[in-house]
């Protein structure tokens, strides 16, 4: 033991031992302000594990700890360092030696560490000097020794399960402070350029002037930094509440190419993924890749067990693992920069989000479940037949490896066949399926990702980053996406909060009226269509910006829509490319059309109320807005000839295959056992039609009977002759009559329309055979559904029958009999719908 006066002194004992074979220190405080250094040998193993104060330890066959038995050779004793110690002498040659090695160690530390080094230098008593030299080489010392001993319980790699683990990486670099630093100093070395460029444009006014500048610059940057990088670029490319418009616009051309690694490396990696040689699984593995990412590299090949077969073969760079682990937890420990810089939002949930996408997409065997688990669920709607992913082989597939047959196609945005615009369509279809419906959304759609095969199909490859939605998460979308393609804006602000888009403490300030019609403003502007090219971007900020201006940060982007924005800006430019009026808001349509029609959960019948009645969606007396119904009904036609190849390779359906089509989608829709909020709504509506043109016709008939002298109509007498119901609700025309038939007659007229659109039409002649075999069809499709049609009509003579009597309530008639007739019969039909739902 070696008890000093000051703690400097410690530093210098070390120097002083001569125990090679020592592998830890025990630093213990004493009464009167002493330390006891305790020196542990190989023979004491159990003392290295007995925390006693602040234990330092090395791994004796560490470079680290071979440096310290260096710094310890030459001499031979321990000595008792004490104020007034004599010092011994020293291998001044070996101490200088193994000071220039730990010097090296030291240099990597940041100036704060430097600097406090040189101050423990000068604190050292004259009678020490000739430890002097070895001062700062042994503060190093103990500061790699404490790194050390935060190794020996620290994880053994930044994610030991192989998954994004924040905490697990800061314990494990926390540990390992020089792999953090070396790298941080790279990256400021690397960035220092453009940040000296930034400030002085900052000081001079030219951020503006120099932006399109910088942000080629910044690009480059990202470019130079790699993998972890690159993919932060694509990332930051749609978050508008982080980034300027011009480095938006610079960050969407980054691209993900970076020099492939030599083949025989790629080999050597299948080999120890898959457990064989690789000449033994795949043939014609040779040469240089097909295409070379910043994450891995595509070979094209065929399979030894199955020649006819071609593959493509995805194989990681080696070391990914442990590069995108470094750099996240660099950009995690970073996160105090945004917010020096004002940032509200939550940057260490940011940086999760993509941790969890980065370190997720170096796992193959996750990237093939996601592409089987679309497959299965794809298999479920009616895209089945339109879109797929590569089949995965799976015995030729590891953690690293990823084989799945070679799909032969075309990018779809360079493809110049007459069927792109129904392929966009299918593709947006299908994100809006992913992303409200199965609930795992493919978040990588660049268009090398999406192919035009040579049968008119769409294929997403890439299926390595995707996002999980939760079930309330994509109802809450459908409601809001409902808003917006009815263009109920005043809706939109709630949506935005409980979709989280503001925050909870402005939730008072955003749902105020008049910033009401500010968002609803932004949104029209935005849905005109044509992408940020046509928005009217000066009154879109200024509305925006009169809102910050006032009432400070409203906005935010929640780290889960990250993945989920940058899909769809991907998808809108690929639309616009076709169609310089692209709308990705009205291309939602179709799909929301489709699920608001067939979704029998309670909130899509919420949104399907707001969709077709508006406003009166909660009035007794409301009807279906004949407008909105049009919208529907164009979105679904849409949808289902996008869905049956309508436009692509087979054509859509024409003459009697048509009108079987047709009869099909209303018999689904509407005649089935179990109520839907569709047929609720087309049961109620059919009632109040059926109700208001039975007393138009019967007072119709009644006029035309003519009028007897006491004033009553000929035909009025004959069937109430004691004139019992000739002033009742039942049997007179009012005001909400006239709106019915009216709105009726609009629906007629619309839905005429719909039917001669190219597309949708039905002919409109049909021969003697044509017509027979039409009707032996639709008989035939009917009895199929006979438990269904008994149950529709059951629903329907009460809904009869309920509006019968409440219309009598409302009027609040003395006619009791009849009334309670009425109410009778209303009573026996509700027992009959029980029957059917229980």
């Amino acid at each position: 033991s070696i008890t000093m006066a000051r703690p400097t002194h410690v530093m210098l004992a070390l120097l002083a031992c001569g125990a090679a074979s020592t592998s830890a220190w025990v630093a213990t405080p004493l009464g009167g302000g002493h330390r006891s250094l305790h020196l542990v040998g190989a023979a004491r193993p159990a003392l290295v594990r007995h925390r006693v104060g602040a234990l330092r330890m090395v791994e004796p066959g560490s470079q680290v700890g071979q440096t310290l038995v260096k710094a310890a050779e030459g001499l031979s004793k321990v000595v008792e360092a004490k104020t007034s110690a004599t010092v011994p002498a020293l291998d001044t040659a070996a101490l200088a030696k193994a000071a220039e090695k730990v010097a090296n160690f030291a240099s990597h530390a940041p100036q704060a560490v430097q600097k406090q080094l040189s101050a423990v230098l000068a604190s050292i008593p004259a009678e020490l000097l000739p430890f002097a030299l070895a001062a700062v080489p042994a503060t190093a010392l103990i500061f790699l020794a404490a790194s050390a001993n935060k190794a020996a319980s620290a994880p053994t790699s930044p994610y030991p399960n192989l998954v994004y683990d924040a905490e697990a990486a800061k314990a494990y670099y926390e540990a390992r402070p020089l792999e953090y630093f070396a790298r941080l100093a790279f990256i400021a070395s690397a960035a220092s350029s453009f940040g000296a460029a930034l400030a002085l444009d900052y000081l001079t006014g030219g951020l503006e002037k120099n932006a399109d500048a910088r942000a080629d610059t910044l690009t480059d940057l990202l470019t130079q930094l790699g993998p972890t990088y690159i993919k932060v670029g694509q990332a930051l490319s749609i978050r508008s509440d982080l980034v300027p418009p011009a480095y938006i616009k610079s960050l969407t051309q980054l691209q993900d190419k970076v020099p492939a690694v030599p083949t025989a490396i790629a080999k050597k990696i299948i080999e120890e993924e898959l457990g064989v040689p690789c000449d033994s699984v795949f043939k014609g593995l040779t040469g240089d890749p097909v295409a070379a990412a910043s994450l891995g590299q595509v070979y094209r090949a065929r399979l030894v067990s199955d020649p006819d077969v071609e593959v493509a073969v995805k194989v990681q760079r080696p070391n990914m693992l442990q590069s995108v682990a470094l750099d996240m937890h660099v950009l995690r420990s970073s996160g105090w920069i945004l917010r020096l810089a004002g940032y509200v939002g939550d940057v260490e949930g940011l940086c999760d989000d993509w941790g969890v996408g980065f370190v997720n997409e170096l796992n193959y065997l996750d990237e093939a479940n996601n592409a089987e688990i679309f497959m299965t669920e794809i298999a479920n709607t009616p895209l089945k037949d339109a879109v797929f992913a590569p089949s995965v082989i799976r015995e030729a597939s590891a953690r690293r490896v990823l084989t799945t047959k070679w799909v032969y196609g075309e990018r779809l945005e360079k493809s110049s066949a007459d069927d792109i615009t129904s392929l966009c369509s299918i593709a947006m279809n299908a994100y809006l399926t992913m992303m409200l419906e199965t609930g795992t959304m493919h978040c990588d759609p660049h268009p090398g990702n999406l192919l035009r095969t040579p049968e008119g199909k769409l294929c997403i490859l890439d299926w390595g980053l995707v996002q999980t939605i939760g079930k309330d998460r994509r109802y809450r979308f459908i409601e809001h996406i409902a808003h917006l393609v009815s263009k109920d804006l005043d809706k939109v602000p709630q949506d935005l909060l409980d979709l989280g888009f503001i925050p909870e403490n402005q939730a008072a300030v955003i749902l105020n009226e008049e910033n009401t019609r500010g968002i609803a403003l932004v949104y029209t502007e935005v849905m005109a269509g044509g992408g940020a090219a046509k928005i009217d971007v000066t009154k879109v900020l200024t509305q925006l910006e009169s809102l910050v201006d006032t009432y400070g940060q409203l906005f935010q982007i929640p780290p889960y829509f990250a993945y989920i924005a940058r899909a769809f800006s991907v998808l809108e430019g690929i639309g616009i490319t076709n169609n310089p009026d692209y709308s990705i808001i009205e291309e939602c349509l179709p799909y929301v059309s489709q699920r608001l029609l067939t979704d029998s959960n309670p909130r899509t019948a919420g949104a399907l109320n707001t969709f077709v009645f508006g406003p009166d969606k909660d009035n007794e007396d409301r009807l279906v807005d004949p407008g909105r119904v049009e919208t529907l009904v164009e979105g679904f036609s849409s949808y289902s000839s996008a869905a049956a190849g309508g436009g692509l390779r087979g054509g859509s359906k024409q003459g009697t295959e048509a009108i079987e089509a047709a009869v099909d989608q209303v018999l689904a829709l509407l005649v089935v056992e179990q109520p839907t909020p569709l047929q609720a709504i087309v049961l109620e509506q059919l009632a109040k039609v059926v109700n208001a043109q039975a007393r138009s016709a019967f007072a119709q008939a009644r006029q035309r009977s003519g009028v007897l002298p006491n004033g009553r109509t000929v035909l009025g007498s004959v069937l109430d002759p004691f004139g019992v119901f000739k002033s009742s609700g039942l049997v007179t025309t009012d005001a909400d009559d006239e709106r019915v038939i009216k709105a009726t007659a609009d629906l007629a007229q619309i839905l005429s329309k719909l039917s001669n659109q190219p597309g949708v039409a039905l002919p409109t002649t049909l021969s003697q055979r044509e017509f027979q075999q039409v009707a032996n069809s639709v008989g035939r499709k009917v009895f199929e559904r006979r438990d269904g049609l008994r149950a529709t009509s059951s629903r329907f003579a009460a809904a009869l029958l309920r509006q019968s009597l409440r219309r009598l309530d409302a009027r609040d008639e003395g006619d009791r009999l009849t009334t309670t007739l009425v109410r009778r019969a209303s009573e026996v039909s509700e027992r009959a719908v029980k029957r059917f739902d229980p």
